[in-house]
């Protein structure tokens, strides 16, 4: 993929720069580079670049960040940084960190002089910390020296790392950009770390925006504030010939699978790409037990055949572009905090719409016909686990 040193070209009227800021909620701003990052093993080395260049300052914020050999790799470069004399801040859910193999890796960061937040975590002792494991810390950030920034799926661990490195090979996407909407994602993460002690954050006001596209804007905000849904909602809604999503975590409400249809319904090609074999088996299977509306609409259901997509992107008409931490699911829309750019840059577009084609290959198209006749005990496991979906 390559990096733009401009971005150029205007979207239909319908796009406008202002319908961007009122849905992010963040003003638009332009970008001098956008570079598209397929998988940990782009993404990880283009990281870890940008700490080890890293002069003054390293914003660090991830979901999980392990202590396993992709943990360590990065726990070196923040604390070579932090040596060098940068100021290096790290915020991790360690909620989430529990999740994978390999522990937490903070007070290794903390012994090279790294300035370490864990977001909320978990006191056995204090029943009260207890009532915030619904609302968790999802983002992926990280931002150097007010100049380039990485947004995405992807969290620190072997889970993402490729396997000629030792690790499960995930399939995940960032954008890593430049230009004044850096500025924007440095405020976003001092937001969360002060939220991380309990304290308030104001919600931002969006100004007026005079800037033309291509734009990137911060999509955050507080959990429950359904903007995941709105940002989908919006897409849906905009989209004139293809809506192209990738997401590990279907387990969407009806209304967001109505847009997703009705886009359909109109002539839109909506294409969804979804794992084949889910890393949350009861997430998965619940998810398929909302394929059958969306096959009926036309929808076009692809199932990864590799070991795990993780990805959550949108591509609207090769011209708007999605990325994030956001899954299409309760978790995302309802309770956690996440964190997505918008770019309206048809280069970028382009990049992405490569990049979902080349994934169709290594998927396997649902076809409608063979749904409707799969096995009963198939439908049975799928009706189960579309009751736990609530809390997946």
């Amino acid at each position: 993929m390559h990096e733009q040193e401009s971005v150029g070209a205007s979207l239909a009227s319908s796009r406008t720069v202002s319908e961007l800021s009122e849905i992010a909620r963040a003003p638009a701003r332009p970008v001098s580079g956008v570079r598209v990052l397929r998988d940990g093993a782009v993404a990880f080395p283009a990281m870890l670049e940008l700490i080890e260049s890293a002069r003054a300052l390293v914003l660090f914020e991830n979901f999980i960040f392990a202590g396993d050999a992709t943990g360590r790799h990065f726990a070196d470069a923040l604390c070579g940084a932090a040596r060098r004399g940068v100021e290096v801040r790290v915020l991790y859910d360690p909620v989430g960190t529990l999740m994978v193999k390999g522990g937490s890796i903070a007070r290794v960061l903390r012994q090279d002089g790294v300035t370490v937040r864990p977001f909320r975590p978990l006191a056995p002792f204090h029943p009260w910390s207890w009532l915030r494991v619904k609302h968790r810390d999802h983002r992926k950030l990280l931002a150097v020296d007010g100049e380039a920034a990485v947004v995405g799926g992807l969290c620190i661990s072997d889970n993402w790392a490729p396997s000629s490195q030792g690790g499960h090979g995930w399939r995940d996407t960032a954008l890593l950009v430049r230009g004044p909407v850096v500025a924007d994602l440095e405020l976003a993460f001092a937001a969360m770390w002060r939220r991380a002690e309990d304290k308030r954050v104001a919600r931002p006001q969006v100004p007026e925006s005079d800037v033309q596209v291509p734009a990137a804007l911060v999509a955050a905000d507080q959990p429950g504030a359904r903007q995941v849904s709105a940002l989908y909602h919006w897409l849906a809604k905009q989209a004139r010939h293809s809506l192209e999503i990738t997401d590990a975590y279907l387990v969407t409400p009806r209304d967001i699978l109505s847009a997703f249809g009705a886009a359909a319904r109109r002539g839109v090609t909506v294409r969804l790409l979804l794992p084949g074999r889910n890393n949350h088996p009861v997430a998965g299977a619940a998810a398929r037990h909302i394929y059958q509306p969306l096959l009926d609409a036309g929808v076009e259901i692809w199932e990864w055949e590799g070991v795990m997509v993780h990805a959550k992107t949108a591509v609207v008409d090769g011209e708007v572009t999605l990325v994030g931490s956001s899954n299409l699911d309760p978790l995302s829309i309802r309770r956690n905090y996440e964190l997505n750019l918008l770019v309206a840059d048809p280069e970028t577009g382009a990049d992405m719409r490569a990049m979902f084609a080349r994934d169709l290959v290594t998927a396997t198209r649902v076809d409608p016909a063979a749904w409707q006749r799969r096995p009963a005990w198939q439908r049975v496991v799928e009706a189960v686990a579309s009751y736990f979906s609530p809390n997946l």
